[in-house]
């Protein structure tokens, strides 16, 4: 039997230190360390100062484990960079339009067919800007931009967060849409955005027609699944034609939003 280590442990204990602590000191194993100092009963002290011990290894330990993890997170997010970028006008297109079909007003009365899409996040904003500018060839002065606010928002401050963050005049911002307050509502944070909402909106109803065509066009592409029965771009053409193929063509077409 190691009667030094033995003793040495036993002091070590009294003194407060943790069983992992003592075998780390000692080099030896936590096992060996719990046998010979099973029997001692520990002061208040020496339990205050183990629990503040342990506190401390649980807090170094979640340090750890969130620095590995923001570590991975970087590396991976270079890997991502790597695999995307540069994005090219045609990234944009399929960017612009998919964005717009799962966030944009849609309409099929001719009356009121405009392109609005709305969020709290300035850079899915920021984005669709772009693929109205390079892709649309729109005008930065035609696109206008509206606020929906809670009563507790000021005004001027968020008119200028949204200006600054997408690059529009503050000339060119509507009337702000102000809503019922909920910052005495439990839970409010998750309920509402700092500076609101911003509504991106282009009263151009030739665009917007071509928005909806060139989301309808990638519905039809992945409705006829031409990668997965093998077909080209040939017989996408021939499946145009009339008679048979023209009406399974036509079967598989989405409903028309004009």
């Amino acid at each position: 039997m190691k009667l030094k280590e033995k003793d040495d442990a036993r002091e070590l204990r009294y003194q407060g230190f943790s069983i992992k602590q003592i075998a780390g000191t000692l080099a030896v194993s936590k096992g060996s360390v719990s046998a010979w100092v099973r029997d001692i009963e520990l002061s208040q002290p020496a339990l205050v100062k183990i629990e503040a011990q342990r506190r401390l290894g649980r807090e170094n330990s979640r340090k750890r484990r969130l620095s590995n993890i923001a570590n991975r997170n970087f590396l991976l997010s270079g890997k991502c960079k790597e695999e995307i970028l540069p994005l090219s006008k045609r990234d944009l297109w399929i960017a612009g339009i998919m964005l717009y079909a799962g966030e944009g007003y849609k309409s099929q009365r001719v009356s009121s067919q405009r392109i609005e899409l709305v969020n709290s996040n300035p850079d899915i904003l920021r984005m669709f800007i772009t693929f109205l500018k390079k892709v649309c060839l729109v005008p930065k002065q035609k696109i206008k931009i509206r606020l929906m606010l809670y009563e507790d928002i000021d005004v001027k401050e968020a008119q200028k967060y949204w200006s600054d963050q997408l690059d529009i005049p503050e000339n060119q911002f509507c009337r702000p849409f102000i809503k019922q307050s909920y910052k005495d509502i439990p839970f409010r944070h998750l309920r509402r955005s700092k500076y609101g909402t911003a509504h991106v909106n282009l009263y151009d109803v030739v665009v917007y027609r071509k928005i909806i065509g060139w989301i309808n066009a990638a519905y039809e592409f992945n409705n006829l699944d031409f990668i997965k029965l093998n077909r080209g771009v040939a017989q996408f053409g021939r499946a145009l034609a009339s008679g048979a193929r023209g009406r399974a063509f036509k079967s598989h077409r989405p409903d028309q939003v004009y």
